[in-house]
């Protein structure tokens, strides 16, 4: 299924603003419309259309034919691209395929991922007389529900579109699952000198040929700073991974997001940041074998913050890649060997006696089986192991990495090191044993 986006339009009330056209605008890192393509791309699409009208040329200079980004694009240029998006729209039928269904959207509409990839996923309901229209019924958490497209329902079916109407139950979200019939429509509506993209839509839902997904997310029309500013918000958001733990979730994040946010506006890549939080776990190591545990608990808890960042800019700027996730596994082993080392240097240094050795390995023991049961887990099962989801009460007990961390911060700025070292050994083979003991009934 090819993908059309729409990205002729000027951009008036954002132009003022930026420098930049309307598509090439960046929002953490990426432009609008490269944005757009990526998320498409996220699921399985890898042939677009994009229509072009104002700063057609700087819109094919900067994406070129697609191949920076391993997908492959056709540019049909518009020259009537300010009657309406109807008309922009209209110009997809030149190149359109007997029987194809593609997707519709606007280079200026981002959305939370699971938008578009539940949405792609209906696709295949749609008959070929048939239009699929994503809206929202969440109207309370619509953003400048003003200037949205209204669209009164019936259950699934769109009865009328309008951004006038007042009596509505749902908005427009600007995304498409398009057949023959909606280029049908658009040749009617503009032949009827109706420019824009509503228009169309209208005529096939007088007809009840335009089918509603409802979606689960958020999205926004980004048209003004204001609604540039909710993007952002909402793309971070979105970067949050449902695996976090209790600390990463009510104290890393509220650091990792905003560093991620001016961070994903420069060139560092996830396996740069990965690195650097590396780095200052062995510095953290460093200081504790140094007998200076408060400046290594400090150093440890900021390491567990960069290394929340790395995934949020993998996520954000479409950078994951196998290897990356293999890279930060392991490096965060081995920063978790050498803190715990550090540590035990510190205790062994002050008491010098065999509990040091049994308490620090068992620590060392337990730190890898949280990871080690999760990927074993994954490998059985083909599903990610969610602790907030899977553990039950054992979501509490802060055994994962952002938990281990906060004790090793804890036992450090507290000067009680020993003790950190026993509650690591306690609660990481305890969380171990509690996991086996509940899979062993759904396994």
């Amino acid at each position: 299924m090819r993908a059309v986006i729409l990205a002729a339009g000027e951009g008036s009330r954002i132009r003022p603003h930026f420098t930049e056209p309307k598509p090439l605008i960046k929002l953490l890192g990426l432009s609008l419309l490269e944005r757009s393509i990526l998320s498409l791309r996220e699921c399985g699409i890898n042939d677009f259309v994009i229509i072009t009208g104002y700063a057609r040329n700087e819109i094919i200079d900067y994406l070129g034919e697609g191949s920076k980004n391993k997908i492959h694009i056709t540019y049909l240029h518009n020259p009537n691209w300010k009657q309406g998006n109807g008309v922009s729209a209209a110009a997809f039928k030149k190149i359109h395929r007997p029987g194809e269904k593609f997707i519709l959207t606007m280079a200026d509409h981002v959305f939370n991922p699971e938008v578009l990839k539940t949405f792609v996923q209906a696709a295949a309901s749609i008959g070929h007389d048939e239009l699929l229209l994503a809206a929202d019924k969440r109207l309370d958490r619509v953003w400048d529900l003003h200037e949205c497209t209204k669209i009164k329902s019936a259950g699934d079916k769109a009865i009328k579109l309008s951004k006038t109407l007042h009596d509505y139950n749902a908005v427009d979200c600007g995304i498409f699952i398009g057949t023959e019939v909606l280029l049908q429509a658009l040749e009617e509506a503009v032949s009827g000198q109706s420019y824009n993209l509503t228009d169309a839509v209208n005529i096939l839902a007088s007809q009840g040929k335009v089918k509603l997904h409802y979606i689960k997310a958020d999205w926004v029309d980004v048209d003004d700073p204001a609604s540039f500013r909710q993007a952002e918000k909402i793309l971070l958001k979105s970067a949050l991974p449902d695996k976090d733990g209790l600390v990463s979730r009510t104290v890393n994040r509220k650091f990792s997001l905003p560093a991620s946010k001016i961070l994903c506006n420069t060139a560092i890549t996830p396996n740069q940041v990965t690195l650097i939080s590396f780095l200052t776990a062995l510095a953290a190591a460093l200081s504790f074998a140094l007998h200076q545990p408060a400046l290594g608990g400090i150093l440890a808890q900021i390491s567990s913050v960069i290394d929340g960042i790395d995934g949020e800019i993998a996520r954000l700027k479409f950078l994951k890649s196998n290897y990356g996730s293999l890279f930060d596994a392991i490096l965060d082993r081995y920063a978790d060997f050498f803190i715990v080392t550090g540590m035990a240097w510190d205790w062994f240094a002050k008491a010098g006696n065999l509990a040091v050795l049994l308490v620090t390995a068992a620590a060392l023991t337990g730190l890898p089986l949280s990871m080690l049961l999760k990927e074993k887990y994954h490998s059985i099962t083909g599903k990610a192991y969610l602790p907030r989801q899977d553990d039950g009460l054992l979501k509490f007990l802060p055994a994962n990495r952002d938990g281990r961390l906060f004790i090793i911060m804890l036992g450090g700025i507290f000067n009680m090191t020993p003790a950190a070292l026993v509650i690591l050994a306690v609660i990481t083979h305890f969380q171990a044993l509690g996991r086996l003991a509940k899979l062993r009934k759904l396994l």
